[in-house]
């Protein structure tokens, strides 16, 4: 099946997309180092260099600013996972240069990653549906996962998923002292123990 390329994107549809990006990334810095209640929306829209209006105009209230971070974050999460489930093999090598690069995303996103820590938005309607991508992604290289029946992939899968995640959060936000290279290593090799089964 052909598809035809997409469109470009308008200018002002991509003004747009970058607008909205820049004000979420001025919500994001305030929100990860004051706090949700002490940021207020005359803050954000001060920082981003815009007025209340605007920022109105593209998210009705901090809440909804709050869970367009958060969703947000879960789209970058799936893409790591989408891109883990392209590796060709499960040498620690390959997972380890994976775990750096999901490392290196978490060191960027801190802030983005102490608002979705805070728990200001509940997620129970997707939370599930966003964790099901997750595993679906990570498990998308059918032949390496052969070695595991289905519903085992999809429990290891999960469990790696949400051991890594809690993981990263406890050292990255929450500010547990590790050892970079030396986190790195033992997430490394806790996922070659769970893959490489022989």
């Amino acid at each position: 099946m052909v598809t035809e390329p997409a469109e470009p994107l308008s200018l002002r549809e991509l003004q747009k997309r970058q607008s909205r990006a820049h004000l979420l990334e001025a919500a994001a810095r305030l929100i990860g180092e004051r706090g949700f209640r002490e940021t207020t929306i005359d803050d954000i829209a001060k920082a981003a260099g815009a007025s209340r209006a605007t920022l109105y105009a593209y998210f009705p209230s901090k809440d909804a600013i709050v869970q367009a971070i958060v969703l947000e974050m879960w789209d970058r999460a799936e893409s790591l996972y989408q891109d883990f489930g392209r590796l060709p093999d499960w040498s620690p090598s390959t997972i380890r240069a994976w775990v750096q690069s999901v490392v290196d995303e978490w060191e960027v996103s801190r802030d983005r990653l102490r608002v979705q820590a805070a728990g200001l938005v509940r997620f129970d309607e997707f939370y599930l549906d966003y964790h099901r991508r997750y595993v679906d992604a990570l498990t998308a290289n059918a032949e390496l996962w052969s070695r595991f029946d289905a519903a085992d992939a999809r429990r290891r899968a999960l469990l790696l998923i949400s051991g890594l995640e809690l993981f990263l959060n406890t050292w990255l936000v929450r500010g547990w002292d590790a050892d970079r290279e030396g986190a790195i290593d033992t997430v490394t090799d806790v996922w070659c123990a769970a893959l490489n089964r022989t």
